[in-house]
């Protein structure tokens, strides 16, 4: 029987000479069953090349596969593909996708949604491929739709997929399970042949499934299918489970990209696809064969697609320590000119005897051979490699070696910060301090042994890449980052790490953003060219349709702008906010009469319109002799200096804020600036502009958070526009109903505005709003304006005032009715809309599924004060158990009085519960004088009138007719009697 001899035969002075030159000599490839030549230098090949080198340090191995650098034909472009896209278009996919900008600055916006980014790169994806390759599109909200089959890309067919990507549209929840199924079934029913085409399927989604999902785990259902592509995962956002999408990509042998901003949109998925394109070989699996003594492992972590080492079926080597083993290592997909480098450690015992000059028995031989497929249902694979890790030969530089150990570190680190769950889904690691200490030193000491840490490789650019994502200069180091502290981990650190993780496990580059996934493919010629062409493909095609642009009239105050003049061109949209003043800002009054002579004849004389602006009709040195007072002093009837002279005050709005922000314009030198609202139009450097987009200085240009009150001015009813602006902290300042309800053709009259431009809709919205002593109009919140439900534009000022009529009419109602609820009891559901569909609010009625699940009969509901809607149909679970909860809990509470006293009903409650402490709880809330001590007393039957002689209808009958005709019948009677009187 062969065994480990430890204490065997053998020439300890030749095994001494072999230990002294382990630092030295590498080690040689000694074949099992025949020779082999000396490594010859590496030359194209049709064929995939492996290597085992055994490491100088006796701990481990590295295998290596070299598929061929470029394929055999020079003039191939790319590999054709089959890619499905599955698309995710529930409702998140409509928020606005902004621009990411420097840190500290504000994000810029253009109107584009995360859909619409999506479209733009499918159809980046698509105009990179030609007839031989095949492109479907599944999308996927509360169900799974096929939008187009596996179609070739043709000139007319990219047409036709251009015009169904123009009609995707966001709506309801995320059903991911019936997407990636419905995908799936796209390559079973795709017709004509797919051999020499990569079949993939990609997946993009921006939130949590919440629909349909596997109750066993999508990784168990997942295994349980043959699975003809590479399923790929692409997450965007932050409200992610990233841990699952990680998960389906290792099951489905693809990759799992994180894309934090619409910024990486483009990158990630130019890589994703240059990837598919270079593709040298698919469904690639390497197979080693090894004494079981030598116990090797995998050093890349915890991983969906990790196979445990398979032992012989002979029982009788089952216990031998010589008995041969076999590791699966799961590869998949293989890219031209990118080798895939897998570093093994094995057992101590075996470095141990090598130390201390033991004998063993049976040479460790470690024999590879790869399996693979050329999309086609046929299997190739390589000839047998053997390698003895023990004898010395030349074998990989250090500093490779140093760089495929460290790799795998860093993979293997990262797997512990996202375990494997039971149902093989990943599980980001909590944050269990605060101060991070948890994660930072295992860190720091992953970092201090890592051998491309050391100075001899510091030259090395693998190595450096490396070094430069744990712990790089800025904008590098995103590793370091990611684990420097809790909202950075919980925000974006534990789905980008994991997208890391996968990119240095299978060797792959999956964007420009880290240096350690940039050194993949970079030798590959036929993946820079696909990626160079994807990436011009990106950028020179016409910019998606904006589909989160405000209409024409929604913007803040003003600017009305229409799409045809709405370029991309990353300008920030103009919001909602109050045009107003902070109140210590001083205005100019009107001053003497002389002056005001010398305006009205700058006026005469000079220019006129409101293209002019201010300072050409009024010199402001002159207005020096006016007065200046608070904006908060001003009162109705004051004068105060307009560029067309003195007007009057008609009404200042006051409105209190807090933490709102505001913009400083004007030079700080002058000792006078104005705090204003960031779209409140001011004049400025020749022209009217938001105070957003004034820079007078740098201290200027941030915005200051202000709390207090605001003040915004209604003059005195003019034609000219220009009439309508004061002058506050030596700044020309627009006031309310200017006359500019619309724009002018070319647009850039930021004035304009549909309520705000209204003299008569200002002035009617201000005389609802109470009023102080002294004339000011008060507004209650900053939420006065109330917003048009589609144009989103302030259309009147009183909503305070019609809240407070809400309020008391709400506490009349609930103390007459009380202790009965005030309204029927309604489900909670979601908005239809696409734009409000992330909201919640009162439905129709409960559906007949709610009811059953309750235990509430339909036809009882209605008479207990519940909401019946016989159409409503759930679609979803999560929606279906929160309605339940809600009857249940409505249930719990309800107190149902009998009609009969004296014969209660089996649902009417106890008698004993309807005084306790529910009623009393709730009349004295609504302070309820008389107290209801029982349900509703009946009528006795004493009380009750007797029966009718004849029935009561002739009765009814009879006395109606005696009233018609009683006249009549009086008349008759009284003629009658005259008539006799008369005889006599």
């Amino acid at each position: 029987m062969a065994r480990l001899g430890l204490f065997g035969g053998g020439d300890s002075n030749q095994n001494n000479q072999s230990n002294a030159e382990f630092n030295e000599k590498t080690l040689p490839v000694r074949p099992k069953e025949r020779s082999s030549s000396p490594a010859q230098p590496h030359t194209i090949s049709i064929e995939p090349v492996v290597r085992i080198h055994a490491l100088p340090s006796l701990d481990g191995v590295i295998v290596k596969i070299e598929p061929p650098r470029q394929p055999a034909n020079s003039q191939l472009e790319h590999v054709p593909c089959d890619i499905v896209l599955v698309i995710d278009i529930s409702g998140s996919m409509a928020a606005e996708a902004l621009v990411p900008t420097q840190p500290g600055e504000t994000p810029e916006r253009n109107g584009l949604s995360v859909l619409d980014l999506t479209r733009h790169a499918a159809r980046t994806i698509m105009e990179t491929l030609n007839e031989n390759d095949r492109l479907g599109i599944v999308t996927f909200a509360h169900a799974a739709q096929c939008v187009q089959k596996l179609t070739p890309m043709t000139a007319s067919n990219k047409h036709k997929t251009s015009k169904k990507l123009d009609h995707l549209k966001p709506q309801g929840i995320t059903n991911l399970w019936g997407g990636i199924v419905e995908g799936l079934k796209l390559f079973d029913r795709a017709a004509g042949s797919p051999d020499g085409k990569v079949p993939a399927l990609m997946v993009l989604t921006d939130g949590v499934p919440n629909h349909m999902c596997p109750p066993h785990g999508y990784v168990h259902k997942l295994r349980q299918m043959q699975l003809k592509p590479t399923v790929h995962t692409f997450g965007f956002g932050y409200t992610l489970r990233s841990g699952l999408l990680k998960s389906i990509a290792e099951v489905g042998g693809g990759n799992y990209s994180f894309i934090p901003d619409a910024g990486m949109i483009g990158t990630v998925f130019v890589h994703a696809v240059a990837n598919l394109q270079s593709t040298f070989a698919n469904n690639a699996v390497l197979r080693l064969t090894y004494p079981k003594y030598l116990k090797l492992q995998e050093t890349t972590g915890e991983s969906v697609d990790k196979q445990e080492p398979v032992q012989p079926d002979d029982p009788f080597e089952q216990d031998q320590p010589d008995a041969t083993m076999q590791l699966s290592i799961v590869l998949n997909n293989l890219q031209y000119g990118q080798s895939r480098d897998i570093y093994l450690r094995y057992d101590s015992a075996v470095q141990d005897a090598v130390e201390y000059s033991f004998d063993i028995d049976v040479s460790p031989v470690v024999t590879a051979t790869l399996e693979y497929r050329h999309f086609t249902d046929a299997v190739h694979s390589t000839p047998a490699v053997s390698q003895d890790v023990l004898l010395p030969t030349a074998t990989l530089p250090p500093a490779e070696i140093a760089y495929h150990v460290s790799r795998s570190a860093i993979v293997s680190f990262l797997a512990t910060l996202a375990p494997l769950r039971v149902d093989g889904e990943h599980q980001p690691v909590a944050v269990l301090d605060e101060s991070m200490a948890d994660f930072k030193q295992p860190l720091q000491q992953l970092i201090a042994s890592l051998p491309a840490n050391r100075p001899e490789f510091a030259s090395d650019a693998a190595c450096r890449s490396l070094l430069d994502d744990l712990c790089g200069a800025d904008p590098r180091g995103q590793v370091s980052l990611a684990l420097s502290r809790a909202d950075f981990y919980y925000r974006w650190g534990k789905h980008y790490l994991q997208s890391l993780a996968g990119a240095h496990a299978r060797q792959v580059c999956n964007s420009f953003k880290d240096a350690g996934p940039l050194m993949y493919g970079a030798r590959s010629p036929l993946f820079v060219a696909c990626r160079d062409r994807l990436d011009a493909a990106f950028d020179s095609l016409p910019a998606p349709r904006p589909s989160n642009l405000p209409p024409a009239d929604s913007y803040g105050y003003g600017g009305v702008r229409n799409h045809e003049s709405f370029a991309i061109s990353m300008q920030c949209y103009n919001r909602f906010d109050n045009p107003c003043f902070a109140g210590s800002c001083k205005v100019l009054l009107a001053p003497p009469a002389s002056v005001r002579g010398n305006a009205v004849a700058q006026k005469s004389s000079g220019m006129e319109g409101g293209a002019a602006g201010p300072e050409p009709l009024l010199n402001i040195a002159r207005l020096g002799a006016g007065k200046k007072v608070p904006v908060s002093q001003l009162r109705r009837g004051m004068r105060v200096q307009t560029p067309r002279g003195a007007r009057r005050v008609r009404a200042v709005l006051r409105t209190p804020v807090a933490g709102a922000a505001m913009c400083v314009v004007g030079s700080s030198e002058g000792g006078e600036q104005l705090l204003v609202t960031p779209w409140h139009p001011v004049y400025y450097a020749g022209g009217w502009r938001f105070p957003r987009d004034v820079q007078t200085t740098r201290a200027a240009a941030l915005p200051v958070r202000f709390t207090g009150s605001v003040y915004s001015v209604l003059l005195e009813r003019d034609s000219d526009p220009d009439a309508h602006a004061i002058l506050v902290g030596g700044v020309w300042a627009v006031t309310l109903g200017h006359g500019i309800t619309t724009a002018a053709p070319a647009g850039d009259d930021v004035r304009a505005h549909a309520f705000l431009g209204s003299y008569t809709r200002v002035e009617k919205g201000l005389a609802g709003l109470r009023r102080s002593s002294g004339g000011r109009v008060l507004g209650e919140t900053a939420s006065d304006f109330r917003k048009d439900w589609q144009r989103r534009v302030r259309c009147h000022f009183d909503q305070p005032g019609k809240k407070v009529t809400r309020r008391i009419a709400r506490r009349a109602k609930a103390a007459a009715v009380a202790p009965r609820p005030v309204d029927s009891l309604r489900p909670i559901v979601r908005c239809p809309t696409v734009k409000y569909n992330r909201r919640t609010r009162l439905g129709r009625g409960f559906s007949i599924a709610e009811l059953k699940a309750a235990g509430i009969p339909k036809l009882y509901a209605p008479t207990i004060g519940i909401k019946v809607d016989h159409r409503r149909a759930n679609l979803s679970e999560e929606g279906l158990a929160a309605n339940v909860e809600r009857l249940k809990a409505y249930k719990a509470r309800l107190i149902v009085f009998p009609r009969k006293t004296n014969k209660p009903k089996k649902t009417d409650t106890p008698k004993d519960k309807q005084t306790g402490e529910t009623t009393q709880s709730i009349r004295s809330a609504f302070g309820v004088v008389d107290a209801i001590t029982a349900g509703f007393s009946e009528i006795k039957k004493s009380d009750l009138p007797k029966n009718v002689e004849g029935g009561a209808y002739k009765a009814l009958r009879k006395a109606r007719s005696d009233a018609r005709y009683v006249g009549v019948r009086e008349k008759r009677a009284k003629d009658k009697a005259e008539a006799e009187k008369d005889k006599k």
